[in-house]
């Protein structure tokens, strides 16, 4: 025969009772309160925009994604977002952006983070410090010009001094050489190689000596040539007088002066300076 009446409203915060009554059959009427509290006690629920986890290049701008917050008796409350980021993109590490909200109740969500990673995935550049094809002549001292690196978290000086240069040149071997610059920065980035090509020529005449000097000749009699020799900075001194080419105007039969001209070019295509020998040809008997 309980009679009950209630306020209790669970959609709003406040206190409310519920009233119980009842009447005996001599009208004996008792009554009872029971008093209800509603109350907010859960928590918001914050989520990321984007993913939890982003890897920034150094030096760029970060835009951050921001974030959703919703609460079950406030319902959207993301205007009210606390952000705080300590991300510094000039400086490479892992940083993290923390977001926070309370609702009207005062009930503090679980704290949600990203993680923001600042990396250097750029390769250093290498220049080359005088030009890239060099001829040298055999058997010089090769220095090389070196070569420089610039690269966007380490400092010039760092860098260039970190480049490995790697040769083959041999000024002893006429021929073609390479020395190759590598170089990687703090990060691990390998810069893309930078080759100079080095050439070992041979601009170097070779040198004619007369066996001998001018002479005279009795005409009528055959006429042997003393020959000449050569020597050259790359041929072997045999090599290079065998290739010696001899013209002689001589003619013993008339009495006069003639030439025996010499000439030799080296493997490298080098022309000798032509020598001549003067041949007279007399009558003394």
């Amino acid at each position: 025969s309980i009679t009950t009446s209630s306020d209790v409203n669970v959609s709003a915060e406040g206190a409310y009772s519920v009233t119980y009554s009842v009447t005996d059959i001599s009208l004996n009427t008792a009554t009872a309160t029971r008093s209800v509290e509603v109350v907010d006690t859960t928590i918001p629920i914050i989520t990321l925009t984007g993913s939890s986890t982003i890897t920034l290049e150094f030096g760029s701008a970060y835009v951050d994604e921001g974030a959703t917050a919703s609460d079950t008796l406030d319902g959207n409350i993301t205007g009210s977002i606390a952000t705080s980021s300590n991300v510094n993109t000039n400086a490479l590490g892992t940083y993290t952006v923390r977001y926070n909200v309370s609702d009207n109740a005062s009930n503090p969500a679980d704290e949600v983070t990203r993680t923001v990673e600042v990396v250097d995935t750029t390769i250093p550049v290498i220049t080359l410090n005088g030009s890239s094809t060099l001829d040298i002549e055999f058997a010089s001292e090769y220095t090389d010009a070196g070569a420089s690196a610039t690269d966007n978290v380490d400092d010039d000086t760092t860098i260039t001094n970190a480049i490995v240069a790697t040769s083959t040149v041999n000024t002893g071997a006429l021929g073609e050489y390479s020395v190759t610059y590598g170089v990687s920065d703090s990060s691990g980035n390998s810069a893309d190689e930078v080759v100079r090509i080095v050439n070992v020529v041979d601009t170097t005449a070779p040198v004619i000596t007369l066996t001998g000097a001018s002479t005279t000749t009795e005409a009528g009699v055959p006429y042997v040539d003393a020959g000449a020799t050569a020597s050259d900075n790359v041929d072997n001194p045999a090599t290079i007088t065998a290739a010696i080419l001899a013209t002689s105007t001589v003619n013993v039969s008339v009495i006069g002066d003639y030439e025996v001209r010499y000439n030799v070019t080296d493997s490298s295509n080098n022309p000798a300076v032509e020598v001549v020998r003067i041949v007279q040809v007399r009558d003394s008997i």
